[in-house]
């Protein structure tokens, strides 16, 4: 029935655009300074009011003034093609729409033709050199009335300078935040030689791309301090969560750098001169290339008022093309916790009711493609393309719950649209964002190529109060996904309560994260009552589904395929039962079936088919299917066996007749019905808009003895991690094992975590043997621990050492001895990795001139630890305590 209605929506607004009705008034924009009309359209008719008019805020006028003499006739004002250059917002009130509510306004294109509403100016004036590099002088630029950071040539979009000129630059070194910036983030950082110059050109214009998780912060550059290599930004990051880190091993890029002008399609803008400099792509020329460079950051706005209940009502959009829009970093950098959505949109509404876009196009744009903020309800985006787009396509909904119940947006549909080239400026950006805000359908659209997750669904962490219920999110086609760029993503993400939600009937598949997190479905924090059916998902790194925690979620008769790791994930065991998981196929050929925690009993799965086509056992989070029947009453009536796809390398799923997955009551699906129903024309292919991912940086050994560090900083070569300012690790003069400096944990009772605060390097071993030491004294009641770990999901544990309040020291669960308080100590490992990974490692202790040591020859650790990407210390106690580490050494050994 909801297919039914849409079609026809789409029949009325077609016949609307090409047809005057006897009820219509129509209106004519010619634009381009053509005047002329051919046909039946120059005839005069009872219906045509005077025009055409040169531009469409022109025609509008004219509608107010009919819809202020209440006139109750739909209006049509139909636009010619060619480029309207707008210079300020086309802005839509309540006067624009019919007081009674009866009639629509319709803005549509003339038949065969494409006008185009464009925020942006087509630079001309080109001026080439002996090197082929065209010149062109902007005097608004030039009087600082204009600054631009995006460009647009023969419809494409083109890229400033970056560094370097393939791949990523890395952090060599975490510094605490400056003074500045003390307690409210981190801004600054120690890089490798080269990676900055002071004396770049314009240097507070050069903007540095810091990537964190799942987010990516842009800042403006302050000061570089070649000597110590040290670069200091205007901003920060707005939180010392680890998550926002600029940490040792992140991945940055520096853009705008004039001194790195070389390649075609190229180009920079000097602020001073007001000069454009633009290296041509091949075929490019001065005459005949269309370079707009934009101007403003929105092109439609309407403003419906939600306190005096005054909207923006039925206006229609028909077959226009919205596109350049223009977006500068701010002084103090952009910095999001999540999804970009702080950022604005080329077309954006509040207190909108019933008003549609369909068969148009949203492109080339700075930030988001459309916004449906407070009080918008019953707008629909029809058959339209999405595309080129600075952050992502659509958001819908507030992040706060409104208090006023008129202000909740709601009821808006997002269907047959094709959305693609996401994150072009702003990586975090999401196909379709909905914060609190319910009964939205985001239904039969194509949504590919991002860096971050394809839906986003939710604005709640946990269990509290969301406004996010009654969502559709059925039959898109969600591929291409994350691309190896940010972590933590997936190609459906929802959050909080979502009673009556559904994800039914969708294709979503090759879901790459850079590191963990590339999950297909992805309930994360507190997502509840999802109904999950009818799925495909196949060709993800971390995970074809993945719930962290939540309640109530039924998955049912989906077929999860080819995750690289876990194929089903579950982080957090609850005294509910989180999901229910029933007449799935699970087809894998590496990785685990089952990842992360299966502890407890909060799951119900059973009538499950499972297959290896490896040839490999099927393993249930280390038993048997068997072993797992028997312990937790799970998968009593599932299966292992060939569910016998057709041709699942190549993405055929069909169900051959004889497949065993019938029998568990598996109900074939139709994937073809996924996607855009109205068939497009293919978009011309988009370069990359950011690297892939790195070859993994080779290990470096570790040397850190803390005398270079500032007294009171933090340590500079890892990450730390502390809640609040009271429970610290911080570099000090007090006791040393060597030199004059340690670094010293402070713990307080009444932590969140008992884990903090704690710091941990990023070593990147792989492969040979590997020795790692350190001093440690312990105050009296301390509790440490320190730990190897790789970076699956879930990680393993290699070498683990733990230290009681009591002084006793167990080694991966084994109590081997008592350790002394108030006196440095040696810890010695060594643990083979890689091809010489056996799942036992050597440790040695001395303590007070104690010779020879203390030997540990046989200690076990897991036999999946292979790799050391993790080396921590942690203060685990629940007290006022106090312990040191120093002379950190880790080293590979020959």
């Amino acid at each position: 029935m909801r297919l039914a209605l849409f079609l026809l929506e789409i029949m009325i607004l077609n016949t609307m655009a090409a047809h005057a009705a006897p009820n219509e008034t129509q209106l004519y924009v010619a634009g381009n300074g053509n005047d002329r009309w051919s046909g039946r359209l120059a005839a005069p008719n009872a219906n045509r009011t005077d025009g055409p008019f040169a531009t469409p805020q022109g025609a509008q006028q004219a509608v107010r003034a009919l819809r202020k003499r209440g006139d109750a006739k739909q209006i049509r004002v139909t636009l010619r093609g060619g480029i309207y250059y707008l210079k300020a917002p086309w802005v839509f009130m309540p006067e624009d729409s019919d007081p009674a509510g009866k009639a629509v306004t319709l803005y549509a294109a003339m038949a065969g033709e494409k006008p185009v509403i464009s925020g942006g100016e087509r630079i001309t004036g080109w001026k080439p050199d002996a090197q082929g590099r065209w010149h062109s002088t902007l005097p608004d630029v030039q009087k600082g009335n204009w600054y631009f950071s995006q460009l647009f040539a023969g419809e494409q979009r083109r890229y400033r300078p970056r560094l370097p000129k393939k791949g990523y630059a890395f952090v060599s070194g975490a510094l605490a935040p400056s003074a500045k910036a003390q307690g409210k983030g981190f801004d600054r950082f120690r890089f490798a030689p080269g990676a900055f110059h002071s004396d770049w050109h314009n240097l507070e214009d050069v903007e540095t791309l810091c990537f964190q998780i799942w987010s990516m912060a842009r800042f403006r550059v302050a000061d570089i301090d070649e000597p110590s290599r040290t670069v200091r930004f205007l901003g920060d990051t707005h939180s010392t969560e680890p998550y926002m880190a600029l940490s040792k091993g992140k991945r940055f890029l520096v853009e705008n750098v004039r001194e790195a002008l070389s390649d075609p399609g190229e180009w920079y803008l000097d602020r001073k001169s007001g000069v454009i400099t633009y290296i041509p792509m091949p075929g490019e020329t001065p005459e005949k290339t269309v370079v707009i460079a934009p101007r403003l950051e929105r092109l439609v706005e309407l403003r419906g008022d939600v306190a005096k209940r005054a909207w923006v009502r039925d206006i229609h959009f028909s077959g226009l093309t919205f596109a350049h829009t223009n977006w500068n970093c701010p002084v103090e950098g952009n910095v999001n916790a999540q999804a970009e959505v702080n950022l604005g949109a080329a077309v954006t509404a509040v207190g909108a009711r019933g008003c549609h876009w369909d068969h148009c196009t949203i492109a080339h744009t700075g930030t988001y493609g459309v916004e449906w903020g407070e009080g918008c309800r019953d707008n629909a985006l029809v058959a339209s393309d999405l595309f080129d787009l600075g952050a992502g396509a659509v958001k819908i909904g507030t992040q706060g719950i409104p208090k006023d119940p008129e202000a909740l947006a709601s009821h808006n549909r997002v269907y047959d649209c094709l959305i693609a080239q996401g994150g072009r400026i702003h990586p975090a950006g999401v196909g379709v964002w909905i914060g609190h805000s319910p009964d939205n359908e985001i239904v039969h659209n194509d949504i590919s190529d991002l860096y971050y997750s394809g839906l986003s669904v939710g604005w709640s962490w946990g269990y509290e109060r969301s406004e996010a219920h009654g969502n559709h999110l059925d039959f898109n086609r969600i591929r291409q996904i994350g691309q190896g760029v940010l972590s933590d993503m997936g190609g459906i993400y929802t959050l909080g309560l979502a009673p009556g939600t559904t994800e039914r009937g969708n294709v979503i598949h090759d879901i790459e994260s850079f590191d963990y997190g590339g999950w297909g479905i992805y309930p994360d924090e507190g997502s509840t009552g999802l109904l999950i059916e009818n799925n495909l998902v196949y060709n993800t790194k971390t995970g074809g589904f993945h719930q962290h925690y939540g309640k109530d979620n039924v998955v049912r008769n989906n077929i999860f395929a080819f995750s690289k790791e876990g194929q089903i994930v579950r982080t957090r065991a609850e005294d509910h039962r989180s999901f229910t998981f029933e007449h799935n196929i699970v087809l894998f050929k590496e990785g685990t079936l089952l990842g992360s925690n299966w502890t407890g009993d909060g799951f119900a799965l059973d009538n499950n088919l499972y297959w290896n086509s490896a040839g490999k056992p099927v393993d249930f989070a280390g038993m048997t299917i068997t072993e797992w029947q028997q312990k937790n009453a799970h998968d009593i009536f599932s299966r292992i066996a060939d569910p016998l796809f057709v041709d699942p390398e190549r993405g055929d799923f069909e169900l051959k007749p004889a497949s065993p997955a019938f029998a568990l009551g598996f109900k074939p699906f139709n994937t073809s019905h996924a996607g855009t129903v109205t068939r497009r024309a293919a978009l011309p292919k988009a370069p990359r808009a950011f690297p892939p991912p790195p070859p993994a940086p080779a290990a470096q050994p570790i040397v850190v003895d803390f005398e270079d560090t500032a007294l009171g900083a933090k340590m500079e070569e890892g990450i730390t991690s502390e809640e609040n300012d009271r429970a610290t690790v911080r570099v000090t003069d007090e006791t040393a094992a060597s030199g004059k400096h340690s670094l010293k944990f402070i713990d307080v009772p009444g932590q969140k975590f008992t884990y903090s605060p704690h710091v941990f390097l990023n070593p990147n071993f792989q492969k040979g043997a590997l020795k790692g030491s350190f001093m440690l004294r312990l105050d009296p009641g301390a509790i440490f621990y320190h730990e190897w770990r790789d970076n699956a999901d879930p990680y393993h544990a290699g070498p683990s050492v733990r230290i009681e309040a009591d002084g006793t020291l167990t080694a991966n669960g084994r109590r081997l001895t008592k350790i002394p308080r108030s006196k440095w100590i040696s810890i010695q490992i060594e643990c083979g990795l890689g091809a010489q990974a056996t799942g036992r490692y050597k440790m040695s202790i001395s303590f007070g001139g104690r010779t020879p040591p203390m030997q540990f020859d046989d200690l076990t650790c897991s036999k999946e630890f292979r790799k050391l990407t993790w080396w921590g210390f942690v203060s685990d106690a629940d007290a006022d305590t106090v312990f040191y580490i120093d002379d950190l050494r880790l080293t590979p050994q020959k």
